[in-house]
């Protein structure tokens, strides 16, 4: 909340910043230009008024605001892509253009409508003070442009910091709850069970075991995996509690192949399949069944709630997971409990 309120504030000193900015260059372009373009007496005062300083004043702010509008929208789509930079510079060179242009069509606006005579042409040196003028406003467009690439890049390196944090966290969370003693004794002692009286399931049962770990730690050097590879990962997973409680446990996924290749962090499924595993009563009395669709941009993940006795939840899980995804996608995860069913909604990796 204090972000958001903190991210507010900071646009609109940025909007008064800006319109100081380009409302201070305008009158300095409009002075300049009417004090030293060698307009006749007559023209220069037919000039000196409210109205065509004010209407100077607004023409740059209309300028400077889409100059603002493409520095943004350059800072977000090529800060990073070195392969395109040449297109940045491309496109600063016509702002810097556009700004010449506009020097030059509010001196004949000015002109024409102070009834001048030659109104395209600047005599006794006219043409010299637009070219100084604009080589002004280029300097100081040039610093403000800088200030802000710089600012964009700042937040970029943030951003990947607290990213690259997020990701440790959650891997080494994952990591430690998979290779937990806990975990490793539960599954030893299965795997035992199944050599001496199914020896067919413990081979299946090591092959599945593997698959968890290899992914496991497969999954440390990555932000992002496809959700194929999610659902691989699950089944695998599955398998080993469904040995060890019985065939009571099982998920229905209703997933389009279209969408099986979008991305999502990883060992996201793993963490939501671990909650209800270990939050809730399983049993051939009570089976589970964890349903996983699409809706929209999200992939879906829900169970009936079925809580087990004298066991609580810290959400700190949960809470690294919106983390993650919200610094991956911008958008965190949607938690809803409602009607004794527990639905997680985990928003897809932009493409």
């Amino acid at each position: 909340m204090l972000n958001r309120l903190s991210d507010k504030m900071n646009k609109r000193l940025d909007i008064l910043l800006y319109v100081g900015l380009f409302s201070g260059l305008g009158i300095f372009s409009y002075l300049l230009l009417l004090n030293y373009s060698g307009f006749s007496p007559q023209v220069a005062e037919e000039l000196y008024s409210f109205g065509a300083c004010l209407f100077c004043i607004v023409a740059f702010n209309i300028v400077g605001h889409f100059t603002m509008r493409i520095s943004s929208w350059l800072n977000d789509n090529y800060a990073l892509n070195i392969r395109n930079r040449w297109k940045i510079a491309f496109i600063y060179l016509l702002v810097m253009l556009m700004f010449l242009l506009l020097n030059y069509g509010l001196l004949v606006t000015a002109k024409l409508l102070a009834g001048a005579s030659h109104p395209f042409t600047f005599p006794n040196g006219g043409r010299f003070m637009l070219i100084v003028v604009w080589l002004v406003e280029l300097v100081i467009l040039g610093l403000l442009l800088a200030f802000r690439a710089m600012r964009n890049m700042l937040y970029l390196q943030q951003h990947a910091a607290a990213l690259q944090k997020e990701n440790n966290t959650a891997r080494y969370a994952a990591l430690q709850n998979q290779v937990n003693p806990h975990f490793l004794f539960n599954s030893l002692n299965t795997l035992i069970a199944e050599i001496e009286y199914k020896p067919r399931n413990a081979v299946e049962f090591t092959k599945n075991l593997s698959n968890v770990y290899r992914y496991v730690l497969q999954s440390q050097d990555k932000t992002l995996v496809s959700l194929d590879d999610e659902l691989e990962f699950l089944d695998a997973f599955l398998f080993l509690h469904k040995v060890r409680l019985g065939d009571c446990i099982t998920c229905q996924v209703d997933v389009p192949d279209d969408w099986r290749e979008r991305m999502l962090p990883p060992l996201t499924l793993q963490l939501l399949a671990e909650n209800v595993v270990k939050h809730n009563s399983i049993s051939s009395a009570r089976p589970m069944k964890i349903n996983i669709w699409v809706e929209g941009a999200f992939l879906v993940v829900s169970n009936l709630v079925q809580p087990k006795q004298n066991v609580t939840s810290s959400g700190i899980g949960l809470q690294n997971l919106s983390n993650r995804c919200k610094l991956i996608t911008g958008k965190e995860i949607e938690v809803c409990s409602k009607l004794g069913v527990f639905t997680v909604k985990i928003p897809f990796a932009d493409e």
